[in-house]
């Protein structure tokens, strides 16, 4: 179980990635996940982000259930539960190392296209639904990052805001709770893997709390800029330490 600074780093990590995800409708993982995997291992922080994403979709589905539209989003989000068993498989096979090295390059890649607001070509094509949908399940499974992708898919539809993020919110709440079943299922969910989702869930409901306050108040854009430059500071500092300890 954490303990002493490394608590606190799980617990800061979290509120923020809350936080974030409660203000713009995602980034829980990108946010958190350069920072957890300073004090986890990757298999153990990919579980415990599923775990709050869970947590925070599930309250936002509770308050956004009437603004679904899912006539027009059901190919995206039944989309994301076919890559969730092989994302589950591929995060067991995984050399640690090349683990982390990937998810701190996928971050930063992420964090780009959020801050630059970077388009998603053919978003409207009918193919494009299914494509996102499960490329983005595909990456949030295996490494816990990938949400902005399928944001810029919700984004280039023209749907509300409220809309937005009802929609996301139960895109990842459905693939969530199918990649925890198959965490459990493979041993992937322990006792300590239990009780730090236990500890750190009481950030990610504060920060959650933080996010309904102060997502009226702040520029989309400034709050991005912030973002990101916590996501690279982060996920620089990860890609260091996996440098210095292979020399």
């Amino acid at each position: 179980m954490l303990m002493g600074w490394e608590l606190a780093l799980g617990l800061a990590a979290t509120f923020f990635g809350a936080m974030v995800l409660g203000t713009i409708s995602f980034g829980l993982g990108t946010v958190a996940m350069p920072f957890l995997l300073l004090i986890l291992m990757p298999r153990d922080a990919v579980v415990i982000v599923t775990a709050m994403i869970i947590l925070t979709t599930g309250l936002t589905v509770a308050q956004t259930w009437r603004h679904l539209r899912l006539r027009e989003t059901w190919p995206f989000v039944v989309a994301g539960l076919p890559p969730v068993p092989v994302g589950v498989f591929l995060l067991h096979e995984f050399n640690p190392t090349v683990l982390r090295v990937i998810i701190a390059v996928v971050v930063l890649a992420m964090g780009v296209m959020s801050l630059f607001s970077i388009r998603l070509p053919g978003a409207r094509k009918p193919w494009m639904a299914p494509l996102v949908g499960g490329s983005t399940t595909f990456m949030v499974t295996t490494f816990a990052v990938g949400a902005p992708l399928a944001a810029l898919y919700a984004i280039e539809q023209d749907w509300s805001r409220d809309t937005i993020r009802a929609t996301l919110a139960l895109y990842f709440l459905m693939a969530a709770l199918l990649g925890m079943i198959l965490f459990t299922v493979t041993g992937l969910v322990t006792n300590e893997v239990v009780q730090n989702v236990g500890v750190l869930a009481v950030a990610v409901l504060a920060g959650s709390g933080v996010a309904a306050m102060i997502a009226r108040r702040i520029s989309l854009r400034v709050f991005r800029c912030v973002v990101v430059a916590v996501t690279a500071a982060g996920s620089v500092s990860l890609l260091v330490r996996e440098v210095l300890l292979a020399v």
